[in-house]
């Protein structure tokens, strides 16, 4: 039995979006309704996901990002509101390591 969610109108930022969890979490949300922000420092990956996400009927938006330099995080953020919206869910999924 399955749950059933809906988001309708909802703008989710999604970090490390190019792989893995992260790109699942923005199919799903996008399956929900959402708009979605794909963010990380790999935008060739994100394009082929937001192409992918359009192509089943959700809306996608593809923002670069370094979650390591503050400067790029707040870049990402008004580019992200500026395409989407303001932001109604995040998706912190990124991983530094040192």
């Amino acid at each position: 039995m399955g749950i059933e969610v809906n988001f309708e109108g909802k703008v989710a930022l999604i970090t490390g979006a190019s792989s893995g969890l992260g790109a699942r979490f923005a199919k799903v949300l996008a399956m929900a309704g959402a708009q979605v922000v794909l963010a990380s420092r790999r935008i060739d990956r994100l394009k082929e996901l937001r192409a992918e996400i359009e192509a089943d009927g959700g809306a996608a938006h593809v923002v670069a990002l370094d979650v390591t330099d503050y400067a790029s995080i707040k870049s990402a953020i008004a580019h992200a509101e500026t395409e989407a919206g303001p932001i109604d869910i995040l998706i912190n999924n990124s991983g530094v390591s040192t």
